[in-house]
């Protein structure tokens, strides 16, 4: 899922804002780290996958969603180099890498109705990169791979040990997020639904959508790192029916089909 960097972000009145990271941990890669692995992994997928050219009508809607998404977001300082793009793939999943190089497959694109559904997804994935649950997950493997005893010799000899030249893309795919890392990607998508003047249902929709395919025979491969959950769904209906505010009709996806 990529195009090049998209241009600044716009900051507007709501902007979302997300809490800055603390306490740098020296296994966990710096931004700027994700940044070069998630290019290099993307360059990758580009190579190996059938990705779509930007001239075609689904990748503009997704791009379009997007740049409403992301105008939300008030990190305008931030190095993230957010790029999306579309794999022709009957596969039902979407995933944006570290840094933030974003796919969507046809699989789940030809199953999202409205623009809502689409704007909930996108907003999911970005609130892991922008809180970088891919590098806590992976500082969390390194921790656990080493032991704390060996790990702290190892931090007294360099204290940059996040040194990312070997990684494959399959440890890229392979680090699942936490669930409290997956409530946070729920909470950010919800606020960006809102932020963008979406209807907050097009994400319960989305997931319920997802639980509906993962009955089928060919079950999402969204939900490889994405547990599957109805209490997600549960949760921000939940937190819609608490505003108690009536949202616009969801918007019909048009992708030109």
């Amino acid at each position: 899922m990529r195009i090049a960097a998209l241009s600044a972000l716009l900051v507007i009145p709501g902007a979302i804002s997300l809490p800055p990271v603390v306490h740098r941990d020296a296994l966990r890669p710096s931004p700027l780290q994700q940044v070069q692995l998630g290019k290099r992994v993307a360059d990758s997928i580009r190579k190996e996958e059938h990705v779509l050219p930007s001239s075609d009508p689904r990748v503009q809607a997704l791009r379009r969603i997007a740049r409403r998404i992301l105008a939300t977001f008030d990190d305008h300082d931030a190095i993230w180099e957010y790029s999306f793009d579309v794999i022709d793939s009957k596969e039902i999943n979407a995933f944006s890498l570290p840094g933030g190089a974003t796919f969507f497959y046809t699989g789940l694109l030809n199953r999202i109705k409205t623009e809502d559904e689409l704007a909930g997804v996108l907003g999911h994935e970005l609130t892991h990169v922008r809180l970088q649950h891919w590098a806590y997950a992976y500082a969390d493997s390194q921790k656990r791979d080493i032991g704390l005893s060996i790990l702290l010799l190892a931090v007294h000899a360099n204290s940059n040990l996040a040194n990312l030249a070997g990684l494959t893309n399959d440890v890229v795919f392979e680090l699942p997020f936490s669930r409290k890392h997956e409530t946070l990607a729920d909470d950010g998508g919800f606020d960006a639904l809102l932020a963008a003047g979406y209807n907050p249902q097009g994400l319960a929709d989305v997931f319920q959508m997802l639980r509906d395919a993962e009955k089928g025979e060919a079950p999402p491969e969204f939900f490889n790192d994405h547990p599957d959950d109805k209490n997600r769904i549960k949760r921000i209906e939940e937190k819609i029916k608490a505003l108690g505010m009536t949202f616009p009709p969801q918007t019909p996806l048009d992708m030109g089909s």
